[in-house]
């Protein structure tokens, strides 16, 4: 999955197909006390995303979204002249595309329950050594292609979209690649602070026994995803890393004495600065200079019609999935077409309306209240694990304000897992 950053079909299906066979045989526990209200909350949100790619009569379909007789007369050339006597039809503007978005987002949740099971076992940090090597490893990999064939994929393979200039690393987005980069980084960096933890408590801390080969690699991967990261050149995700170093450091706080906080804040500064040394200083500073000048530039006129399209479909949304087509119907002539809307609340309003937005903020909800719980109990190494676990999610949380990189399975799938962490039972480590 990773290996193509899910961008093209045939990555996403063993995907899917491997979610349900884990599902069909682990047997996950589902609507446990403490997450009967997460799980009923999600349970609710594909309920909603199926609902829409059912076919109504037009008159139930235009009572529920009337600004479907407009989106219908411009799409279809099919279109009656009178809407409500129009054959049966879902509330999906284009329901293909919504049955894919169903059928992963089937896959990713099948993902998130089997994981959060799975971790209650002992799993943990065997997890997290595999996001740190492939973590690093894309890393390394990345960095070569960017100097070598920065628009190329793997040094060999064009991206199949003509628009994709920025090519990184398995992405075709250089946004998509630092989405996954804002969540593993996270993860990877409180893996180190367990293992540190650890060593502490068995009065072991000392530079031999804390940087021994795992804790060598896993340094060396941080800053090697760091450096990735900031050399792709994504405002967005600069902010959020920014974001996620500010977020384990007030994590810390509570958990660790002056001294100990103080050598924290000076290695995020270290690895910050390791990552500004392989970035294009001119390029950067040139993004930056855009941004103070343009403030969002672009994004402001796809948010203000992507506000118009949620105002017709407030309720039921345009269907998941149908961004872009609808939009089509919505955008201003331009050289180009707003085929997400650069903002992923924004577009989860869009597609889903508030049918689907009530169970995701309740998702959400139930979610920061979980992990807020079981953070506060932990009282092992293991709270790390957590820490970086949730600010991953904080990260991604904050890039989705300019982007929407969670739309790439890839970066879906990493999403689950952090969820997945930061949930476990407590105790499990």
């Amino acid at each position: 999955m990773f290996a193509f950053g899910g961008a093209y079909q045939w990555t996403v299906v063993p995907l899917i197909a491997g979610s349900v066979a884990l599902a069909a045989l682990q047997r996950p526990r589902l609507f446990r006390p403490g997450a009967r209200a997460l799980d009923a909350a999600v349970t609710a949100c594909l309920v909603v995303a199926g609902f829409q790619l059912v076919m109504l009569p037009a008159p139930v379909r235009l009572d529920i979204s009337p600004a479907l007789a407009r989106v219908d007369g411009a799409l279809r050339l099919d279109a009656p002249s009178d809407p409500r006597s129009g054959p049966r039809a879902p509330l999906a503007v284009d329901p293909t595309a919504g049955a894919e978005w169903l059928a992963l987002a089937v896959g990713i949740v099948l993902y998130f329950w089997c994981a959060r099971d799975a971790l209650r076992y002992g799993s943990v940090r065997q997890v997290l050594r595999a996001v740190s090597i492939c973590g690093g490893t894309a890393a390394a990999i990345a960095l070569v292609q960017h100097t070598a064939a920065p628009r190329l994929i793997y040094l060999v393979w064009r991206p199949v979209s003509r628009s994709a200039q920025y090519p990184f690393g398995p992405f075709v987005n250089r946004n998509d690649m630092a989405a996954w980069m804002v969540m593993a980084l996270p993860l990877s960096t409180g893996y180190m602070l367990a293992r540190l933890d650890v060593r502490r408590r068995e009065r072991r801390l000392d530079l031999e026994s804390s940087f021994d080969a795992t804790g060598v690699w896993l340094a060396t991967a941080i800053c090697a995803m760091a450096a990735v990261l900031v050399a792709t050149l994504s405002r967005s995700g600069l902010t959020a890393g920014a974001a996620a170093a500010v977020s384990i450091a007030l994590l810390a706080r509570g958990r660790m004495e002056r001294r100990g906080l103080a050598v924290l804040v000076a290695a995020l500064a270290l690895v910050a600065l390791v990552g500004a040394a392989y970035a294009n200083l001119g390029a950067l500073m040139t993004r930056v200079g855009e941004t103070l000048e343009s403030g969002v530039g672009g994004r402001r006129e796809i948010w203000r019609v992507s506000v118009t399209m949620i105002r017709d479909f407030w309720l039921a949304g345009v269907g998941v999935g149908s961004y872009e087509r609808a939009m089509t119907v919505y955008q201003p002539p331009h050289d180009f077409a707003f085929n997400h809307a650069h903002n992923e609340y924004l577009q989860l309003a869009a597609e889903g309306g508030l049918l689907f937005c009530v169970p995701a903020a309740c998702a959400i909800g139930a979610g920061v209240w979980g992990i807020a719980r079981r953070m506060q109990r932990d009282r092992t190494p293991v709270y790390w694990i957590r820490a970086g676990a949730a600010t991953a999610l904080l990260a991604i949380g904050v890039q989705s304000i300019w982007e929407t990189g969670l739309r790439m399975p890839a970066n879906a799938v990493l999403f689950a897992l952090c969820a997945a962490i930061a949930l476990h039972e407590p105790g499990a480590g």
